[in-house]
């Protein structure tokens, strides 16, 4: 039997309308914002956040 590491999955506020959660590939987990853009997620709506722009995280199998 292999292990797979545990995928981290990010849910962006409102993120359902843009296709979220999603799995962030580990080669993009130190620069998730530029990366949530790239996935469709609106930069306006990132950008009036500010300092209050909170995403949920956590890990899991792709199935879960």
């Amino acid at each position: 039997m292999t292990l797979k590491p545990d995928n981290l999955f990010i849910d962006p506020p409102s993120g359902w309308k843009y296709g979220f959660p999603k799995i962030i590939p580990p080669e993009h987990q130190s620069r998730t914002l530029e990366w949530l853009v790239e996935q469709g997620y609106p930069k306006k709506l990132l950008d009036s956040m500010g300092d209050y722009f909170i995403c949920r995280y956590w890990n899991g199998e792709e199935n879960d």
